[in-house]
């Protein structure tokens, strides 16, 4: 049985996906939480390393307000940095809350941290979402955070820095770029890889679907050879046992037709099964593959039912059709009801074939006319009628099959005519 193959953050089996080039890059692809992991560690040490020297550069050193709640902060970012991937919202809201509290603490805000959400939101999300934090983004730090520091300082003209702002928006304008082209990229190698994904799966199913068509197909063949032959040796053994003393001469007849019955159903049976492989065995040589039969065996197939002691008469009327495989199927119909005729018949007189092709709709029908009574028990495997009517189906027919009023048994099959495919 076949192991499914593991699946990964993008939904693509690992079987499918591309194999990078060298060994670090595969590594950090196999282990993106380590990935995060030294991205929030690297991020916590440059926030702990502007919340340390900012004070110190400025000559305000306190070991409360202006250090620790930076270093807070910057611990605070680091484990949202962690969730960027599966969380990125989540992560987005955490740079928020930090840039509302440096607000309200007047401390460090590093615009490091927000760029890297915003990232994640595009790469991990969608642009719809990515866009959206980037216009809030924009409007809070170049409009709202200034307005409202300045209305807390008391000087609204101070508070707007055109170079601070410019600043901050190529940073983040930086981030989306980045965002868009790599999620971009990473969504359509991921639909890449689910289209190959469902086109491999749509494979398989129709790689199975056939197998079952085939398997019912051989199941059918093999069925119609074994019910055949074996009903007609039954029959002419059966005979032969009663003419052994009266007429040998018939006797030996009888079972020397056994033998021929017995050496075609070898060959048929072989020539099925050596179109499974070519498993045969060492120093045997393969039977030949030959056509499935057709209308021009009718007549031998025909001639056996009669040795067997069923009285069977043929009618054609029209042109026989020139589709091979609905001659196939028509031999196969006809063998089949022919054997139920020879197994369930009440001493029947008359077993008449009859195959009209004359029409659009080609008729075959196959109609004994033995004594009325209870039904036979069944000898067989009660796949007849469902392979006739499998045949038929496939084919495009219809099948009625059921006992006469004053007795006897008919098997009517409709097919439409069908053009032979060049």
């Amino acid at each position: 049985m076949r192991e499914s193959a593991p699946v990964g953050d993008d939904g693509a089996r690992a079987e499918d996906l591309p194999r990078p080039p060298g060994v670090v890059r595969r590594f950090w692809g196999n282990h993106p939480w380590l990935v995060d992991g030294l991205l929030a560690f690297l991020y916590l040490l440059w926030a702990g390393f502007w919340a340390m020297v900012t004070p110190l550069s400025s000559g305000e050193w306190s070991p409360l307000a202006p250090v620790l709640v930076p270093l807070i902060l910057a611990a605070v970012g680091a484990v949202g940095l962690l969730f960027r991937r599966h969380r990125p919202w989540l992560t987005f809201a955490v740079f928020a809350l930090i840039a509302v509290v440096a607000l309200v603490t007047d401390t460090l805000a590093d615009p490091i941290g927000v760029s890297l959400a915003l990232y994640a939101l595009f790469v991990y999300r969608s642009n719809r979402s990515g866009w959206i934090a980037f216009g809030v983004t924009v409007l809070a730090g170049v409009v709202v955070f200034p307005l409202l520091d300045g209305l807390r300082r008391g000087d609204l003209a101070g508070a707007f820095s055109v170079p601070g702002s410019l600043l901050f928006l190529v940073v983040m304008l930086i981030a989306a770029l980045l965002g868009v082209t790599v999620g971009d990229r990473r969504r359509y190698i991921g639909a890449i890889l689910d289209r190959a994904n469902q086109l491999a799966r749509e494979r398989d199913q129709q790689a199975r679907i056939a197998t079952l068509a085939e398997r019912a197909r051989i199941t059918r063949e093999i069925h119609d050879v074994v019910a055949h032959s074996v009903s007609v040796m039954v029959s002419l053994a059966d005979g032969a046992s009663a003419l052994a003393e009266k007429d040998p001469q018939r006797s030996r007849s009888a079972i020397q037709e056994i033998g021929e019955v017995g050496r075609q159903s070898l060959v048929e049976m072989r020539q099925l099964l050596g179109a499974l492989g070519d498993d045969t065995p060492d120093g045997e040589e393969q039977s030949p593959l030959r056509p499935n039969p057709g209308l021009s065996e009718l007549t031998p197939l025909v001639e056996t039912f009669r040795t067997a002691g069923l009285p069977v008469t043929v009618r054609t009327q029209g042109d026989v059709p020139s589709s091979p495989a609905l001659q196939n199927t028509i031999h196969r119909i006809v063998q089949e009801a022919l054997t139920n005729a020879l197994r369930y018949a009440k001493d029947p007189r008359e077993v008449l074939v009859n195959l009209d092709f004359r029409g659009d709709i080609l008729v075959v029908e196959v109609t004994d006319d033995g004594r009325e009574g209870p039904p036979a028990a069944s000898v067989g495997s009660g796949r007849g009628l469902v392979g006739v009517r499998e045949r038929a189906r496939l084919a495009g027919g219809t099948v009625e099959a059921g006992p006469l009023s004053g007795g006897g048994w008919r098997v009517r099959v409709e097919i439409p005519e069908q053009e032979e495919q060049g």
